[in-house]
């Protein structure tokens, strides 16, 4: 059995010490690449003139321009953003052992890309369908779905169907506490947040606002991700134990 207190205090000493700061460089860039593909795309900036034509009765954009730059942005989260959280994730279960390395993050690309976007793609619009029901429904499904990553990490190859059957195996009877163990990091959080909104009223620049909150949670996913990764590779041992899933499935 785990408990909350045990992950979260594996998870601090697996990135204690010199090992923090690789694994800041690693949360870093799921912090960094979505900015880098909005401003790619010029998303965020034709999003904005789109809200403002609506607001003012004034079209700033055309109605193909703007899908089409939604079109990009979507399609550049799905083809670098859903492989490079396989890696990330696959870098912090790696570390765990004392094995992890940078490029780690880019395993989603070296092996079995197209399954691992395929499988990331369509478990994700499963959520959002079940998010678009309700949101409690969503919540669940996402719960039930949270060790697709980590087991992509372990065998890109492995089918987007035979993954979403183990994660949903691993995580039966455990959401609620999955749940609590998500929402204790809620503090951590609100701290960059907090500050962000104290800059606002100090009416800094928007950049420099940008800039704290991405730097605060970056600072602070290390531990969050570590801490996932150590409920996984407990689920991960136990799946194997009761026979769940064989060892070289997860090429291990």
């Amino acid at each position: 059995m785990w408990s909350r207190e045990i992950v979260k205090s594996n998870a601090k000493a697996a990135i204690r010490g010199g090992k923090y700061w690789m694994a800041f460089l690693v949360s870093a860039v799921i912090m960094i690449v979505p900015s880098l593909i909005e401003w790619i795309t010029g998303y965020g900036e034709v999003n904005d003139k789109w809200i403002s034509g609506l607001e003012n009765g004034v079209p700033e954009v055309a109605p193909g321009v703007f899908m089409g730059y939604n079109l990009g942005f979507l399609l550049l989260n799905i083809f670098i953003l859903f492989p490079l959280i396989v890696g990330v994730y696959g870098f912090f279960v790696r570390n765990r052992f004392d094995a992890g390395q940078f490029s780690d993050v880019f395993l989603g690309f070296r092996n079995g890309y197209g399954n691992v976007v395929l499988t990331s793609f369509v478990t994700n619009l499963f959520i959002g369908l079940w998010t678009l029901l309700l949101i409690i429904p969503g919540i669940y499904k996402a719960l039930q779905y949270i060790m697709v990553p980590f087991l992509l990490s372990d065998n890109p190859r492995l089918s987007g169907r035979r993954v979403r059957q183990i994660s949903r195996l691993m995580t039966d009877g455990e959401k609620g506490a999955i749940l609590v163990l998500s929402l204790s990091f809620i503090g951590w959080f609100l701290i960059p947040i907090a500050v962000s909104i104290v800059l606002e009223m100090a009416s800094a620049p928007i950049f420099l606002t940008n800039i704290v909150v991405t730097l605060g949670l970056a600072l602070i996913m290390p531990y969050y991700y570590a801490t996932l990764a150590e409920l996984y590779i407990f689920l991960r041992d136990r799946a194997i134990q009761t026979g769940m899933v064989q060892p070289e499935e997860l090429g291990l």
